[in-house]
């Protein structure tokens, strides 16, 4: 049996157990979370022949998508979710694989920012195209429409999420009810 067969199984016993459960709500949750935990995966094994991290990736996706290749240490926590002992750490790693190097703010001299390095370039144009290949494959069976829908929902359940909505996200449930 599949996993999200087991995962539905395991819903339905417990709606048995316990009336009200929102089935289709708390399958859909852990569809996603499984989803996430899947497809992080499998774009770890894409990226492990050049001996990165997911993370460590897309910092250097960040500092490459800036027409200088530069970004403030906080502008990357904000923009990856990560904290700034995270982002140390990893700054760290990839400065150490000379990926990336610490420069002083032009304008603010008192401040470092992170600038990918030459190396750091080439390994992004390298490793990208085996992404493009992959993420192509991965939606290769969705129309433009299904992929249009898919993300319009997956941004309206993050903005619930993250309270970009005005509301309905944990905050206004007690606690234990999520799924």
């Amino acid at each position: 049996m599949d996993r999200i067969a087991t995962i539905e199984q395991g819903i339905r016993r417990t709606a048995q157990r316990l009336p009200g459960l929102p089935e289709t709500e708390a399958l859909l949750n852990r569809v996603i979370i499984l989803t996430g935990r899947v497809l992080a995966a499998h774009v770890d094994e894409v990226i492990s022949p050049y001996q990165l991290t997911d993370i460590e990736f897309r910092v250097l996706l960040s500092l490459f998508s800036h027409a200088d290749g530069t970004a403030g240490p906080s502008d990357l926590c904000a923009g990856l979710a990560q904290s700034p002992a995270t982002m140390t750490r990893i700054g760290d790693v990839l400065v150490a694989r000379n990926l990336v190097t610490r420069v002083l703010n032009d304008q603010d001299r008192r401040r470092m920012d992170i600038r990918i390095t030459a190396q750091g370039e080439a390994l992004v144009r390298e490793v990208l195209p085996r992404m493009f290949d992959y993420t192509r494959g991965l939606y290769k069976d969705f129309s433009e429409s299904e992929k249009t829908r898919l993300l319009a929902g997956l941004k309206k359940l993050f903005a619930q999420l993250t309270f970009e909505s005005g509301g309905g996200g944990p905050a206004d449930h007690p606690t234990g009810t999520h799924s």
